[in-house]
């Protein structure tokens, strides 16, 4: 009998890795992505006046970026990180006063400068159906995003800062057929935060192909589009910023 529960034992210890080592993917690309939407910025309580970011501002063209991405499979939890930056520039005539800068008047000829990082930490769990999965979870989106808008005499200037780690609500589905896999995943959130109407909506979608056991390549999507509306550090903004297109790229699985 005890030589029976040591083999059970021996047999449960042995089953057990298989159902909880994890899995990780790791991927590397490149993003062509464009921007689009608009921005009002004032001092104070005043009104700030939306003005579009290609003729206003002279952005939104399409701009090479990287992007990273990294996913460990635990079984039912999936704890995936993704990121990319994003920069653009260009010259525009503001359509409406700028900032609190008198030079930065509507008629007058910027140029103009957006920075932006973006990172996504999520914690989904995983309801296997066949070849198909679902998996509810929740994310955080973090941001950092910087806009510098200079006269065309470089004399006066103003700059736009807005950071911050933002909750979602986040739901991924997956498919897998052996050498081909998809997936695509959203989080959303929409919040009255002090002074600021915010909302956020985060897209992102794959197709991979798998050409060796470890070895992956795959084409995507993403968008990210972000709302603010009210009050940030004694300054009113309006905005509506939407960042999106095409990603490429290859991974490893093991």
């Amino acid at each position: 009998m005890r030589n029976r529960l040591i083999v059970l034992a021996s047999l449960a210890l042995m089953a057990l890795p298989a159902c909880s080592i994890p899995t990780l993917e790791v991927q590397a690309g490149y993003a062509h992505l464009s921007l689009d939407g608009d921005i009002g910025y004032s001092n104070g309580n005043t009104v700030a006046v939306e003005q579009d970011f290609e003729s206003a501002f002279g952005l939104g063209d399409s701009q090479g970026s990287p992007y990273g991405r990294a996913q460990i499979d635990f079984g039912v939890p999936v704890l995936t990180v993704s990121a990319f930056s994003f920069e653009d520039q260009g010259r525009g005539v503001l359509l409406s006063d700028f900032g609190n800068i008198p030079a930065l008047a509507g008629g007058v000829p910027v140029q103009s400068e957006l920075d932006m990082m973006n990172a996504k930490v999520s914690l989904a769990f995983e309801i296997g159906i066949g070849p198909v999965s679902i998996s509810p979870g929740l994310a955080i989106d973090y941001f950092d995003l910087q806009i510098d808008v200079t006269d065309a005499l470089s004399i006066a200037s103003e700059q736009v800062d807005v950071s911050g780690p933002l909750p979602l609500a986040f739901l991924r589905a997956d498919v897998d057929l052996g050498i081909v896999s998809a997936f695509a995943e959203a989080g959303y959130m929409s919040a009255d935060i002090d002074d600021v109407d915010g909302e956020l909506l985060d897209i992102e979608a794959q197709l991979v192909l798998h050409p060796a056991p470890l070895v992956e390549l795959f084409v995507g999507y993403r968008y990210w589009n972000i709302a603010l509306d009210g009050i940030i550090d004694n300054n009113t903004i309006d905005t509506d910023i939407k960042v999106s297109g095409l990603i490429f790229g290859g991974g490893i699985r093991f």
